[in-house]
């Protein structure tokens, strides 16, 4: 596995193509690359980080962390209503408060 910039890559060979192709792992961009040898794939993948970093900058958004900062969890409503409603409490918001929930149980528990 390649890592550069605090990115990793997962890389494919193609036996029928001959050919070396990637692409960033735990992102929900998709950003690829490739090349024909071992080589060519390591270089296009550096570039491909750059790039995408350019191209976060260019539009002056925030480029994703590998494995996102996303966690998509299915409650029921009348958790999430309570969860909500302790959020508003808090002057937090829903996503604070969850985070700061889960990271609170974490420490205990590890």
């Amino acid at each position: 596995m390649l890592e550069y910039k605090g990115y990793h890559a997962e890389i494919f060979y193609d036996d029928e193509d001959k050919y070396y192709s990637g692409r960033l792992y735990g992102l929900n961009d998709l950003v690829t690359f490739g090349g024909e040898t071992e080589e060519e794939v390591e270089k296009d993948f550096y570039l491909a980080v750059d790039d995408y970093l350019e191209f976060c900058r260019a539009k002056n958004q925030e480029p994703d962390k590998e494995f996102g900062e996303c966690l998509d969890v299915r409650v029921n409503s009348d958790l999430y209503k309570s969860l909500k409603e302790a959020a508003k409490n808090s002057k937090e918001s829903l996503n604070e408060f969850v985070e700061k929930i889960l990271s609170d149980y974490m420490t205990k528990t590890a």
